[in-house]
């Protein structure tokens, strides 16, 4: 984990706002709510998302960011405006899934809020399958745990209580760093080091967490879904066309 300290400046973050109010009528959902997520009464989604594309003046922003880490290097890239409903639970992105080269995440706050927080963990998966996988059958819960990060960074939402014991995954995992949400700053770890957000959604204040996104490198050939802008427009399961922005 990298912490990127005034990576955007106040204006980057105005640009960031302008597009998504312009434009989130065309938003995708990425995840549904199941029901084993503790606040699937608040909302049927986690979050919604807006595509930021080359060529708008958002993605130069974030073409900028990512070219100020990689110099001359041009990396692949994809990103998105992101209005979080409720707390995603631990998770690695699936932009890394089956990569052959290095696959990077990058979160910008816009938001100064020390009740916001993103918490990495330095174990890796190659999918969340195999996190899920490593959390029921290759963790020893009867070890002591490695830390009590379930109560010092709000991750209640992971909480497991058994027996009167609480077996929350979180405190058994070796803790990478906590980016804590200050405007223009930015957080920047391997998409497949499993991270989550933390349980912001226990202060009753708010009601969503903004973000921007941005995912580096070359994702597998087998992985591009919609993570490909190609020529830039969207694809088709996205639902809009570049023409239809408004900047």
């Amino acid at each position: 984990m990298r912490l990127l300290k005034n990576i955007v400046t106040q204006q980057d973050v105005d640009i960031f706002r302008n597009y998504w109010e312009k434009n989130n009528q065309h938003t995708y959902i990425n995840a549904w709510t199941n029901q084993g997520h503790p606040h699937a009464d608040r909302s049927n989604f986690i979050d919604r998302r807006l595509l930021i594309l080359p060529g708008t003046k958002a993605g130069d922003v974030v073409r900028r960011v990512v070219d100020q880490i990689w110099p001359g290097e041009n990396q692949p890239l994809w990103a998105n405006f992101q209005r979080q409903s409720i707390c995603h639970m631990m998770h690695v992105d699936e932009y890394g899934k089956d990569r052959t080269n290095p696959t990077w995440t990058i979160i910008l706050a816009l938001d100064t809020q020390p009740k916001w927080k993103a918490v990495i963990f330095k174990e890796m998966f190659n999918s969340g399958d195999d996190m899920v996988d490593y959390i029921a059958n290759k963790i020893d819960f009867g070890l002591p745990a490695k830390g009590n990060y379930s109560e010092l960074y709000d991750l209640q939402h992971m909480d497991n209580w058994r027996n009167g014991k609480n077996y929350n995954c979180c405190n058994w995992f070796d803790l990478d760093g906590v980016f804590e949400y200050q405007i223009g700053d930015g957080v920047l770890f391997d998409t497949n080091q499993a991270h989550t957000t933390n349980n912001w959604v226990r202060y009753p204040e708010f009601t969503y967490r903004d973000l921007v996104q941005i995912h580096i490198g070359k994702t597998a050939a087998t992985n591009m879904g919609h993570f490909q802008n190609g020529d830039g427009e969207p694809p088709p399961e996205i639902g809009f066309l570049k023409s239809q922005l408004v900047e």
